[in-house]
């Protein structure tokens, strides 16, 4: 049980967790005294030496949520949530540093606010203001690759913005201040499905999400809207495992509406739910579609696909992307070599090679996944997959997979995701990318098969027959624990 008292390490850990976020809080600021400008340059010092400060303040948080979660159960639930909103305090103060999408999301919520779809407008249709200036020469003519239920999200940050001023800051943090909020709905909804299904370990996992550097860097600092994926992912997975089917889909339906990344699970869960009746599955597969037709609705004479990132192949009508990625790797080393042509047929090879991959472990999922869980470790088995092996990942994209420690029931794995999810943000304090990223990642897919294996091993035990395992009985010494499982 839980002590009500505050114990000295573990408060000593979240105070870590702390004094890193502000650390790295107050090298977004670093940037800025020393630019003058909101605009972000990677190619100069000051973008360099900021990274650095920065970067060192997300490892300190990092190792502080890791150290914290193995007896983060000492602490009150009082006391977490006390760190958790000191830590996302200093992260909304945080300024923009380690990417621009922040000022794309508030220029698709600009348009929106002035009557012109985001899917059939660029942010140039803005004209000559101080937001389209600060957005990356190549995005700033290419429309929404987000889903309609986004826009109006962006649209009310703008709004709200607007209305506090001044122009750019208050729309600014008013957008990062929504997330902020639909993130803490989300982690208490998650705290509070976690009390309730295995007491013992939630305060760990709580640690994790809501005290890691993950959300509180790439959401509530930079203002990723793959935050209110995980509010979507959260809410499903609370309501999929209390067996609320219906509640389930339209909370997944909803995230899809959002971004359409989340489109495989919605498949995976109703091929589940067709295990045990079609025609459930045909009613909630009905009522995804209808979720969806209300969101598309208003835009179903502008909704476009062009600008949405594949898995593999080429983008936006030949225009390829890579980054932070083994293709990302090889293509920078053949351009460098001046190989243009080899480095696009290597883009081409292993963007392919990785859809295939993607693919495939998803068909294994669809068929072997008898119970949620199974389906959860299968679909965050996908997301590594996706990972490790697309030509163009973001750190941010980790937030995605955060959601599925509060069903994942093996410890291991969930040390395997948090480590993981540390060690990519933690890779924004030095410009050694693709390299780094590469090695984390050679890391993290011999980690992965390591624990596929384990899996396997116990699948394969479990299935043996019952005069195979009487006869292990006998020979081999169970110790007491192993014994009170059988």
């Amino acid at each position: 049980m839980a002590s009500h008292d505050s114990p000295r390490g573990e408060s000593r850990w979240a105070g870590l967790c702390f004094a890193g976020m502000a650390l790295a809080a107050a090298g977004t600021w670093l940037r800025f005294a020393l630019k003058g400008t909101l605009f972000i340059d990677t190619h100069t010092w000051p973008f360099v030496a900021s990274s650095a400060v920065a970067g060192a303040g997300l490892i300190l948080a990092g190792v502080g949520s890791l150290r914290l979660a193995r007896s983060a159960g000492r602490l009150s639930w009082r006391a977490l949530w006390w760190w958790t909103l000191a830590v996302h305090g200093v992260a909304l103060a945080a300024l923009a540093l380690t990417s621009k999408d922040v000022f794309m999301n508030l220029a698709f919520g600009a348009l929106k606010r002035a009557g012109l779809s985001p899917y059939a407008h660029a942010p140039v249709a803005l004209g000559d203001v101080p937001l389209v200036k600060l957005l990356a020469p190549e995005w700033a003519k290419d429309r929404s690759p987000y889903g309609p239920l986004f826009h109006p999200f962006a649209a009310l940050a703008d709004a709200l913005g607007t209305a506090i001023g001044p122009p750019l800051w208050g729309p600014f943090f008013s957008f990062k201040a929504l997330l902020l909020a639909a993130l803490l709905a989300a982690l208490a909804l998650a705290a509070r499905h976690l009390r309730r299904t295995r007491p013992d370990e939630a305060a760990g996992i709580f640690a994790i999400l809501a005290l890691g550097p993950v959300l509180a860097w790439e959401v509530t600092a930079q203002g990723h809207n793959d935050g209110l994926l995980f509010v979507a992912l959260v809410a499903f997975l609370v309501a999929a495992s209390a067996g609320r089917e219906a509640l389930a889909v339209v909370a997944l339906a909803a995230g899809v509406g959002i971004k359409y990344s989340v489109s495989p699970l919605l498949g995976l869960y109703l091929v589940l739910v067709a295990r045990r009746s079609f025609a459930r599955a045909a009613g909630l597969a009905l009522l995804a579609a209808l979720v969806l037709a209300a969101a598309i609705a208003p835009e179903w004479g502008s909704l476009t696909m062009r600008s949405v990132p594949l898995v593999g192949g080429d983008v936006g009508g030949g225009v390829i992307l890579h980054c932070h990625s083994l293709a990302d790797l090889v293509c920078l080393v053949l351009e460098a070599l001046a190989l243009p042509t080899a480095s696009l047929a290597a883009y081409r090879i292993l963007a392919a090679s990785s859809a295939v991959l993607c693919a495939a472990v998803l068909l294994v999922t669809a068929w072997r996944a008898r119970t949620l869980e199974q389906m959860a470790r299968g679909y965050l088995v996908f997301l590594f997959t996706m990972y490790l092996t697309v030509p163009w990942f973001q750190p941010w994209y980790v937030a995605w997979a955060l959601p599925f420690l509060i069903v994942e029931p093996d410890p291991q794995w969930r040390r395997f995701v948090a480590l993981f999810a540390v060690i990519t943000v933690a890779q924004w304090a030095l410009p050694l990318d693709p390299v780094t990223n590469v090695v984390a990642d050679a890391w993290a897919a011999w980690r992965i098969l390591r624990l596929l294996r384990g899996a396997d091993d116990v699948a394969t035990a479990t299935d043996a027959p019952a005069a195979v395992r009487a006869r292990r009985r006998t020979t081999l010494p169970l110790q007491p624990q192993e014994a009170s499982h059988d």
